[in-house]
Formats: structure tokens, C-alpha cells, sequence
């Protein structure tokens, strides 16, 4: 559990901050001021500055490499099935993050007009392909959870020589459920008292992943792994690389940091 949480917590700030920076350097090249913390982004951008191409590449850099992590996380998750390497809680979850934060992004952008719906609003759609576009973000959820059901189940080799319905229940509860608990109360904490909309309503998405997920992986027949002697232990350095990290974000970047890229 505290290995997943870690885990968890660790990815979820390398989607949000490859998002936020993905905004600050796309606003640098084409000379817009901006100012970001640990939490948000103020553009200081007058109405008229801002064009369709600015638009575009601002609002759009951040959901298209999120969409490239995703998938290359996928790849290199799969790469790696097999093993019984603790790395893959990480690919897991940034997996899972990185559809999850696009795919109900494009939701939560909708219905609050905020971040990649800037994009949609200045690409002219209107109501009916906006709500086109929800309905993509809501079946790209799900397809996430149909997709990574089978990636979940198979992280128990990490710790199991076999995933049965004798250790399912303790498997799914230490490794998901109480993870993305922990984690989400976790990152709230970290966030106030600056808590975005995102991150307010972002965790909907993966309740959903892992309510399917979780409700798939326990009608699976008992799945076997190689026999090799598997424990079940802490990641200390793990642990405590990501403490230190997670402090000295929070705390180096509490106070606005001003890009002047006209200068």
C-alpha cells in the first residue's frame, strides 16, 4: 500500500507539472508573460493578444504530450510484464493519470470552461460538438479501464506467485483502492489552499477506471506467475526520495515565479 501511494502520488505531479510547464514554455514562444506557482498558472496577457495559434499550441501542448506519456508508459508497462520489478506501480499509475487527467480533463474543460476547452471554444464548436467532445473524454475513460484492467491485475506478480479469488480481495484493497485514497487526500493537502477545479473533480474519472477495473479483475479465472520467492516489503528509498521531493516543490514553488518572456 504505501509503495502504490507513493507511487501514485509521484506520477500524478509529473502529469499535472508536464501539463503546467508544457503552458509556460508554449506561452514563451510567443512572448507572453506569465507567472506560475505550485498550483496555478496567471497570464498576464491582454483579450486582444491572444490569437488562434497561441490558442492552439498553449492549450493544446499539454493534452498531446499527456496523451504521449500515456502511451509510451503503456508500452514500456508492457515491456516489463513480466517482471516483478517495482518500477511498474509507477508506470501504472502514470498510465493511468495521464488517460485519466486527458480523457476527463476534456470533461471537467467543458462543463467549466476552463483549460483545453479554451481550445475547443476558439476552434468555434459549438454546443453540439462540444458536447461531442465530452462524450469522447467520458468513452476514452472507459476504454482506459477496459485497456488497463488486464495491467492492474498483472502488477500482483510483483508481490504474489498467483492472483486467486483467496488474495484478490487484499491485493485489489492494498495496491488500488487504498492507494488512490490515500494519495488523492494526499495530493489534496498538497494543493491547499490553491486547489483548482481540476483537481477537485479530475479523481471522478478514476473512481470509474478502477470501479471497472476492480469489478473485471475479480471474475478472472486464478492467474499464475513464475515461482520465484516474492516479499513483500517497503521501498525506503523510495519513500523517502519522494517525501524530499514532494516538500521541496511545495515549498520552492509557493511563491509566484514571473516568466517574462517579452523581455
Amino acid at each position: 500500500m504505501i509503495n502504490s501511494t507513493v507511487a501514485f502520488v509521484l506520477s500524478y505531479l509529473f502529469i499535472f507539472y508536464l501539463n503546467l510547464f508544457s503552458i509556460v514554455f508554449a506561452a514563451g514562444m510567443f512572448d507572453y508573460d506569465i507567472s506560475f506557482n505550485f498550483s496555478h498558472i496567471i497570464y498576464h496577457v491582454k483579450q486582444t493578444d491572444w490569437t488562434h495559434d497561441s490558442v492552439k499550441v498553449i492549450f493544446g501542448t499539454g493534452p498531446l504530450l499527456t496523451f504521449i506519456v500515456g502511451l509510451l508508459s503503456l508500452m514500456a508497462y508492457a515491456s516489463l510484464s513480466e517482471e516483478a520489478d517495482k518500477i511498474k506501480l509507477y508506470l501504472l499509475w502514470v498510465t493511468l493519470h495521464a488517460f485519466n487527467y486527458l480523457f476527463a480533463g476534456i470533461i471537467i474543460g467543458i462543463i467549466f470552461k476552463i483549460r483545453i476547452a479554451h481550445l475547443f471554444i476558439w476552434l468555434y464548436f459549438n454546443d453540439s460538438q462540444l458536447l461531442m467532445m465530452a462524450i469522447v473524454g467520458f468513452f476514452g475513460i472507459l476504454v482506459t479501464a477496459f485497456v488497463m484492467t488486464r495491467r492492474i491485475a498483472f502488477s500482483a506478480n510483483v508481490y504474489f506467485n498467483k492472483l486467486d479469488e483467496n488474495n484478490y480481495p487484499f491485493f485489489i484493497t492494498a495496491q488500488v483502492i487504498l492507494p488512490f485514497l490515500l494519495g488523492a487526500l494526499l495530493l489534496v493537502l498538497y494543493f491547499i489552499p490553491q486547489i483548482q477545479v481540476m483537481e477537485t473533480y479530475v479523481w471522478i474519472g478514476l473512481i470509474v477506471i478502477i470501479l471497472i477495473s476492480s469489478i473485471m479483475i475479480s471474475n478472472y479465472d486464478p492467474v499464475y506467475f513464475d515461482e520465484d520467492t516474492r516479499y513483500i516489503s517497503i521501498s525506503w528509498p523510495a519513500l523517502i526520495f519522494s517525501t524530499v521531493l514532494v516538500l521541496l516543490l511545495r515549498i520552492m514553488m509557493n511563491q509566484d515565479i514571473l516568466m517574462n518572456w517579452s523581455e
